[in-house]
């Protein structure tokens, strides 16, 4: 994460949307070989599908910037978003359902993934 110039607030890195998109690619892609589901099919296509990824794994970014205390997170940020935060957004939620994921669903998340929040 890089330090925003005259605050402590960081911005939004490339590799942490990345590898959280990835993560939820491949966890829901999983799922739906395990459930035989066709996600192309729920998302009228592979390229809706894939919007919807990247529209989650930047807005959780998005959030996580203002609401996590990287200072307390012990691990390098993108690799524990490829490793984790797939399961972590698909625990309890349809993956046909993407759609209606926002910022509301991302402390949850955030608490699934035990991730240091800020008290400000």
């Amino acid at each position: 994460m890089k330090l925003a110039a005259a605050s402590e607030n960081f911005s939004p890195d490339p590799a942490a949307i990345f590898a959280a998109a990835f993560s939820l690619w491949t966890a829901s892609w999983e799922r739906a070989s395990r459930e035989r589901a066709d996600l192309s099919r729920s998302y009228h296509g592979v390229d809706q599908f894939m919007r919807e990824i990247m529209r989650i794994a930047t807005q959780f970014e998005t959030w996580a910037c203002r609401h996590l205390n990287f200072e307390n997170l012990g691990e390098s940020w993108p690799y524990l978003l490829q490793s984790e935060f797939g399961a972590a957004c698909l625990d309890g939620m349809a993956f046909h359902a993407f759609a209606a994921i926002d910022e509301s669903h991302f402390l949850r998340v955030a608490l699934r993934l035990n991730l240091p929040l800020r008290h400000d």
